[in-house]
Formats: C-alpha cells, structure tokens, sequence
C-alpha cells in the first residue's frame, strides 16, 4: 500500500472510531453533572434545615429556665426509673422537656420543672391535647397566627 492510502484509511478509522468514540462520553456526561448538581442542592437544602434546627434549639434554651438535667431529675422522680433521653420541644405552643423513661414520655414544663403529663408509647393518645396542663412558658407561632388551641400568643 501507498503512504497516502495509509493515512487516508487510518484517518477514517480514527475519525469513525474517534468521533463515535466521544460522541457517547460528552452526551453521558451530561446527566452525571445534572445529578451531582441535584445532589449539592441536597447537601445544602440539608444545611439549611439542619442550620434552621439548630437556631430554634438556642432559641428555646434560652427561654428554659430549667436544665435538661433538673428536667430530667424531675421526670426520674415522679415516674421511676432511668431516663433514656431528653429533649426541648415546642409542644402545641408550650416548652417542655420530653423525657423517655422506658416506654414512657414525661413531660417537664420548661419554666418550673413540674411534671405535666406522661404518655405510654405503645398506646394511642387518648386524652385530648386542649385538656392537657399548658406550660408556664408558651411560645407564639412565627407567623403570629394562633396556637393550636386557638389563642394568638
């Protein structure tokens, strides 16, 4: 064979093989780059909620004017047993502590420590939450609107 048929079939081998070779790669590219993208808008939407937690948490902590220690200590002993877990929760309008003992959740008004109800967790909640005792601290709703029982705090 002659030199320029060599580079003229070897241009074309290339060329096919080249072209159609890159062709796949670039159009499959595109749908890893649009998927790391939905995943980075993931990460921050996660930031963001996580970042939105965290600033409520400081912001009911410093309305508690007990520890989650004194509501812990409060629950143990009207109830008995271990507590397993503690946390400050906006409950219908009113700050309270929620601590498990066992199957058990107490809940410890924020403000004074008093213990104001318990529910089992393996049962359906029977009692109405309008006729359940309101914490010493109520918390109004961000946007102003009223609390589940109906009143604008």
């Amino acid at each position: 064979m002659k030199t320029p048929k060599k580079i003229l079939i070897a241009t074309a081998v290339v060329g096919s093989f080249g072209f159609g070779g890159l062709a796949p790669n670039v159009y499959a590219a595109q749908p890893q780059s649009s998927i790391l993208v939905a995943q980075d808008s993931d990460r921050d939407g996660e930031a963001n909620e996580d970042a939105k937690e965290q600033q409520e948490e400081a912001q009911l902590q410093s309305l508690a004017k007990i520890t989650a220690q004194q509501a812990i200590q409060a629950a143990e002993t009207a109830k008995g047993g271990k507590a397993s877990s503690v946390e400050l929760e906006n409950e219908n309008g009113n700050l309270v502590y929620e601590v498990t003992i066992g199957q058990t959740e107490v809940y410890v008004d924020a403000g004074n420590g008093t213990v104001l109800y318990t529910e089992d967790q393996n049962q359906e909640n029977e009692q109405n939450e309008a006729s359940r005792p309101k914490s010493s601290i109520q918390i109004p709703n961000n946007d102003g609107e009223a609390n589940d029982d109906g009143k604008k705090r």
